[in-house]
Order: C-alpha cells, then structure tokens, then sequence
C-alpha cells in the first residue's frame, strides 16, 4: 500500500503536476490523521474497558466487605440491646433486695439467684466492632478511587472512615471502662472460690458495683445512639445498594 502511494506521488512529480501533487499530499496527510484519531480512539476504547473492568472488581469487593460489615453492627447493635436490657433488669432487682439485707445473706439459697447472675454477666457482654475496610483504604489512598463513577457512592466513600472513627472512639472509651477500671477492681475485690461468699455478696450488693452497672448501662445506650446519630446502618445499607446497582448483582 505504502509502495502504490509512493508511485503515484513519484508519477505526479515526474509529469511536473504540482497543484494536483499538493492536492494529493494533503489527502495524505488527512488520510494519516485519520488513521492515527481511529487509533487513538480504539485505543481510548480499550483503556476504558480496562478501568470499568478494574471499577467492577473494586465494587464487588467493596459489597462482600460492607455485606460483612452489615451482618456484624446487626449482631453487635442485638448484643448491646440484650446486654443494656440486663444492666436494666438487675439494677431493678438488687435494689429491691438492698431494702433488707436478709435478702442477700446466703444469697446461695436465694431462689432467683441464677437468673440475677445471668443478668450479671450478661450486662456485661462485650463485642467490639472491627470492620472489613481495606479496600476502602485502598480506594482512598490511591488513584484507583478516580475509577468509581458514582459520584454518590464516592462520597458515602470518603464519609465512611470519619463516620467509623467517631463510633469507634466511643466503642473503646466504653471498653476502657468495662477493661480498664472494671476488670481489675472485679479481679481485686471478688474471691472467685468462693461466689456466694458474704464478702462477694457485700460487693455486688455494694455502691461501687451498683455504679459501675449503672455506667455500664449508660456506655451501652449511648452506643446504640451513636449507631443511630452517625448514620451507621444507613450507610452501609446505601453502600451496598450503590455497589450491587453499579455491579449488577442479585
């Protein structure tokens, strides 16, 4: 092809044709640059399906990991719920029977001490939140994120760690409490061989252990709330709505 283009150029030169030369060349010229647009747009074509290839990977991942995520503020939202239910339940029964001190002596033939040591430990049952974030970080913290062109999932995205970081602040400042200062007065003051004991029954029915029950209460409650205020569920569901809309999956 070049070779035939080449002869009719020589051949127009020869017969000192000029203007229709000029015409010619610049035929050419508008023939190449044809050429090299078409190349440039197949290869614009092919770059495109590379990044919506990439895009649906990152969106796929982004569903398993915030699906888990769902399935674990559920579970810990039920726990807390149980768990403050509890503190709520034994506050109410140790004060009735702080009114005679009868009440808690023997308290091992008590009938309803079972039920009063379940409430007790279950007030305080404790799960922590640890979501799947990686690939939001990852997201983030590269050029990949220029990938997702759901401008409203981009911004859910780049809410979403403060969002996390403001619930997570008051998940460990409740777990400092329950770790820090209940465990180790719990460990000092309880004599763990000997449960019924009048000494342990002096503690649990004592001020200090009814205080940190009451607080332990109040930390839990305030952690639904914050569930609640910051938009947590609500924007994990908004996630996986966005993602499985953009990703096509049932």
């Amino acid at each position: 092809m070049i070779k035939f283009f080449r002869r009719i150029r020589q051949k127009l030169i020869d017969e000192n044709r000029i203007s229709k030369y000029v015409l010619y060349a610049t035929g050419e010229i508008v023939l190449v640059v044809i050429g090299i647009l078409i190349a440039l747009q197949l290869n614009g074509i092919q770059e495109d399906a590379v990044d919506r290839k990439k895009e649906q990977a990152y969106l796929h991942e982004l569903n398993l990991d915030f699906k888990s995520n769902k399935i674990q503020i559920d579970s810990i939202i039920e726990l807390n719920e149980k768990a403050m239910k509890c503190c709520e339940r034994i506050q109410e029964h140790v004060a009735i029977l702080k009114k005679d001190p009868r009440n808690y002596t023997n308290f091992d033939e008590n009938p309803i001490k079972d039920s009063l040591l379940y409430y007790q430990g279950c007030c305080y049952t404790n799960k922590s939140f640890n979501p799947k974030n990686g690939t939001v970080r990852a997201l983030i913290n590269s050029s990949s994120f220029d990938l997702i062109q759901n401008d409203s999932l981009r911004r859910l995205l780049i809410s979403w760690n403060d969002v996390l970081d403001d619930y997570l602040e008051e998940e460990q400042y409740a777990q400092d409490i329950l770790f820090k200062e209940y465990g180790p007065f719990n460990r000092k003051s309880y004599d763990y061989e000997n449960t019924f004991s009048d000494k342990n029954m002096k503690i649990w029915f004592g001020s200090r252990e009814y205080n940190y029950r009451e607080e332990r209460r109040l930390g839990l409650e305030y952690l639904i709330e914050v569930v609640e205020q910051e938009g947590i569920t609500s924007m994990i569901d908004d996630i996986i709505r966005h993602t499985e809309t953009e990703n096509n999956i049932n």
